[in-house]
């Protein structure tokens, strides 16, 4: 049985992941990420979600991309081949991951700018600075994600699209039943869903793919 993503997202069943990852042509570097988390129990995107995100970037054909949370730069390919002339900047602070993903850039011949600082730091000075991204990427840390929420949105172009990842997380969210260490984690993303809902400047999608994927219009 495949069992690559238990206890990762279980929003969709496994053999459904299976089918979309096998479906469709995949370049190299990606093959060896995956088999690379799969060896090291390495969390990335689930297929879904993956594909869901190539296909989002294949029609904005963002100029500017901002990517919160590298790891070990899956996600952050799966935009490059998405639409390769794109500017992307990359932002994780665990410098053991962040020097994996620099490899796996090298390997894919992708200009990348990755940044091994904290999250709020940069995007303070991006704000700072004025600076707007077309696109925003998300997946980091699921508590952080209130807290994300409007700096986010000042980040976007007029039209830019913010995707946070995992905010069904494993389902808990939508009311499967959790194991009461996930308590905080679950209820700030209920919180942080609630937020975004209630903006009157964006719209949003929630889609239940991979471990779950909210949109964000601007």
């Amino acid at each position: 049985m495949f069992k690559r993503w238990q206890n990762l997202g279980e929003i969709l069943p496994d053999y459904l992941e299976k089918f979309v990852e096998d479906f469709g042509k995949k370049e190299e570097v990606l093959l060896e990420i995956e088999e690379f988390a799969k060896e090291n129990k390495v969390p990335i995107l689930l297929p879904s979600a993956a594909s869901f995100l190539r296909f989002l970037v294949s029609l904005l054909r963002p100029k500017r991309v901002l990517e919160i949370g590298t790891g070990i730069g899956y996600s952050t390919l799966n935009i490059y081949y998405a639409y390769p002339e794109a500017e992307i900047i990359t932002v994780d602070s665990n410098k053991k991951r962040a020097l994996i993903a620099k490899e796996f850039f090298k390997k894919a011949g992708a200009k990348v700018e990755l940044l091994e600082k904290d999250a709020f730091d940069v995007i303070r000075d991006f704000l700072s600075q004025g600076k707007t991204f077309d696109l925003i990427f998300i997946d980091s840390v699921k508590a952080e994600y209130p807290f994300f929420n409007y700096k986010v949105q000042a980040l976007l172009s007029d039209g830019g699209v913010a995707v946070f990842d995992n905010v069904l997380f494993r389902g808990y969210v939508a009311g499967r039943e959790f194991d009461k260490r996930y308590r905080r984690t679950v209820e700030l993303l209920k919180l942080f869903l609630s937020q975004v809902k209630e903006y009157p400047a964006v719209k949003n999608y929630l889609f239940p793919v991979g471990d779950g994927l909210l949109v964000v219009l601007k």
